[in-house]
């Protein structure tokens, strides 16, 4: 009986080993990520003038809201915050960092579409934010960027 619990305890460990080290995984790439994108910002000038008109923060993240990292794009400057909690204008939630780091780590749209359709991916539009786009409207007056986001079709 005493081995029979032993076996218990060291199988349940095993599993949290493994689910911690694809925690790991996931959040060292996220933050391989950020750094690319630091990098293509600084030396990239299609890219850097691409990012000089946005003023987005985009999450990736876990649907716990546990585990994620929020990347803020502010008129051609980058930076993250580690977390899933931090509000956002838009995210991507992973049902959980294993799938996430299958599927962001392949590289392959077609596993993004299905990990999409069979729910294990969502795309999150905060409520508190009108629209991601600065070309719609001006972020210092939400009145006048939900008149013209209204306009164009949206909510």
């Amino acid at each position: 009986m005493f081995d029979t619990e032993i076996a218990e305890v060291y199988s349940v460990n095993q599993e949290l080993d493994i689910g911690e080290e694809v925690l790991m995984k996931l959040r060292l790439l996220l933050f391989i990520l950020y750094q690319k994108l630091k990098k293509a910002a600084k030396k990239n000038a299609a890219y850097r003038s691409f990012l000089a008109n946005m003023q987005v923060k985009i999450m990736i993240k876990t649907d716990d809201g546990k585990h994620g990292r929020l990347f803020i794009f502010d008129r051609g400057k980058l930076s993250a915050l580690t977390g899933g909690t931090h509000p956002y204008d838009a995210a991507l939630v992973w049902s959980d960092s294993d799938t996430a780091f299958k599927v962001l780590s392949s590289r392959s749209d077609e596993q993004t579409f299905r990990a999409a359709a069979d729910g294990k991916l969502k795309v999150d539009r905060s409520r508190h934010r009108a629209c991601i786009s600065g070309r719609y409207g001006d972020r210092t007056d939400p009145g006048k960027t939900r008149r013209r986001v209204r306009l164009f079709g949206y909510a």
